[in-house]
């Protein structure tokens, strides 16, 4: 009989653990990427598609590591180094990675394309660091009783709730990751996007003051307002409220210049 509990605990805690990895990345990039689509961005769902088969193998990992270390300290430690491990994954799946598959797969502008900004992604890493260790302590305790719970909870809400309050801490670090990794980056993107879709439906004869001032940034490039785009993050600053914007119009590639999220000047790349 305990032979056959510790099969079912380890089937338990392969599943949470994998089930944890899956609602970690969602927050982490999955959210990211609906929204980017929605904005025209190219290649939207890049960093989910680098970032979730690693992190369902490492928390499936660490969900059968669980099961055979029985001490509670060791297990906090191994929950630490994973979120700490983590941390610095995530600037090599938003930023490294990425960068290579987007300069890859947009050849005609991968000298535009670098997110190599050393200060800026430190200081982000380092609020990730601190606060995903902290939920992944929380949540790896709370791992356990989960598990447990199936087994002495008497029916299925007494399981259920365990489960979905382990869930929602690692779904917080994932959050975590998202706002220091993607927020303000994902906003630049997608207050340009809205930018260039107010002007590609404004009516040029009749146009207010400030109209006038946003039609004059893209009036000079010779390129279809209102037809396709994909956008796509050439670099940024260290505080990344600057950055170069390239955009495709159907073929056609420009360069705008955006600073907290207000389009500046642009220029058609040859």
């Amino acid at each position: 009989m305990e032979t056959t509990q510790k099969s079912s605990l380890l089937k338990i805690h392969l599943y949470l653990g994998a089930a944890a990895g899956f609602i970690y990345a969602f927050f982490a990039w999955g959210i990211d990427a609906f929204q980017l689509a929605a904005a025209h961005v190219s290649m939207p769902w890049l960093k989910f598609a680098i970032a979730i088969l690693p992190i369902l193998a490492i928390f499936t990992l660490v969900g059968w590591l669980n099961t055979k270390i029985s001490h509670m300290v060791l297990c906090m430690l191994l929950w630490m180094v994973l979120a700490t491990g983590l941390s610095y994954l995530i600037s090599l799946f938003s930023f490294q990675f990425n960068a290579e598959i987007l300069r890859s797969t947009h050849p005609e502008v991968s000298t535009y394309i670098n997110y190599i900004t050393p200060t800026g992604i430190s200081s982000r890493r380092f609020v990730i660091i601190v606060m995903t260790n902290i939920l992944f302590m929380i949540g790896g305790v709370l791992f356990d009783t989960a598990s447990q719970s199936y087994f002495s909870a008497s029916g299925t809400i007494g399981w259920l709730i365990p489960v979905l309050l382990c869930l929602a801490l690692f779904g917080g670090a994932g959050y975590v990751a998202d706002s220091n990794a993607n927020a303000e980056l994902r906003t630049q993107l997608v207050n340009v996007d809205e930018q260039l879709e107010e002007v590609s439906q404004l009516d040029l004869g009749n146009l207010s003051e400030r109209d006038q001032r946003l039609v004059r940034r893209f009036t000079k490039l010779d390129v279809d307002l209102a037809g396709p785009r994909k956008l796509v993050i050439g670099s940024f600053d260290d505080s990344f409220s600057q950055v170069n914007m390239l955009i495709n119009f159907d073929g056609t590639w420009v360069n705008c210049l955006a600073l907290n999220g207000h389009v500046g000047n642009c220029e058609m790349l040859e």
